[in-house]
């Protein structure tokens, strides 16, 4: 009896203290208040409180700009895996909406590093990304860490305001496939007036013409039989899709310009994660 009460009692203990660090875990992750898909979470403790609100902002409006979901982490352990592979497994797992980007910074592998997904891998391409990944470094080399995570946030959103680039790709080098980027088609206020005044043009010139044309005149008696002056013959015809093939092929464009601005191509190097989805990124050691 003693032996089982003792069982017990250690079993309690034990549910008591994993319960307790789930709560602690779940409890340094901060979301934003207003219920935008962005949260912060510290698990390197190298952040001030002020320093996470700050980040939390920031990851908050680039959600509300692009209705994607931002999550900034740091870590002091990796558990074995590398910078990109716990940036891209930490995201799936926060993500309702696998788009958005997950900003990493690696205290136990030296590197910070921002995964992409969805949209924001047109957005952020690979010249860009080299160019997020030179200003963060500046940061990281003296060690503020939060100046390196808010670099690559500003600097997400000054790409998402210039918007994404002519003939911007993303290239699986595993399938060796490109996929161009189509953005959404949208119609201005002066178009749908147009179309809108055109249709009535249209419409009223149709109207005005056929009633012209087919104006009678009422019958003085009304000895027009309808039935002995009208004649209708159906016949039944069957029409059999017997196959359809539509054939797509992907043409690459010119990529002799993949580094400047202008024309050419524009390239994001993407990948499958280890969850299965398409993921693009980089980073920079310090």
């Amino acid at each position: 009896m003693i032996r089982d009460k003792l069982i017990c009692s250690v079993l309690a203990c034990t549910l008591l203290a994993a319960a307790v660090f789930s709560f602690s875990a779940c409890a340094d992750v901060r979301y934003s208040e207003d219920g935008s898909p962005a949260s912060v979470e510290d698990r390197a403790d190298v952040l001030t409180d002020e320093e996470e609100e700050s980040l939390l902002a920031q990851a908050a409006e680039l959600a509300k700009m692009t209705d994607m979901e931002y999550r900034v982490l740091t870590i002091d352990d990796a558990d074995g895996k590398s910078t990109s592979s716990y940036a891209e497994d930490y995201f799936e797992s926060m993500a309702d909406n696998v788009a958005g980007g997950s900003y990493i910074l690696d205290l136990d592998n030296r590197e910070f590093y921002v995964a992409t997904y969805g949209d924001l891998r047109y957005y952020l391409t690979d010249d860009r990304i080299d160019t997020m990944v030179s200003h963060a470094g500046n940061y990281a080399k003296s060690s503020d860490w939060e100046g390196t995570l808010s670099s690559m946030l500003s600097d997400t959103k000054s790409y998402i305001k210039q918007g994404v680039q002519d003939g911007t790709a993303t290239y699986d080098a595993q399938t060796g496939t490109y996929t161009y980027y189509e953005p959404p088609k949208t119609v201005t206020l002066t178009e749908l007036l147009m179309s809108g005044v055109i249709g009535l043009l249209g419409f009223f010139s149709m109207f005005l013409t056929n009633k012209r044309r087919y104006q009678m005149k009422v019958p003085e008696t009304n000895d027009y039989q309808m039935k002995d002056n009208v004649h209708l013959n159906l016949k039944v015809r069957n029409d059999r899709l017997i196959n359809k093939h539509v054939h797509r092929r992907l043409i690459p464009k010119d990529n002799d310009s993949g580094k400047g601005g202008g024309g050419g191509i524009h390239i994001s190097s993407v990948h499958t994660t280890s969850g299965g989805h398409s993921a693009g990124g980089g980073g920079g050691k310090f």
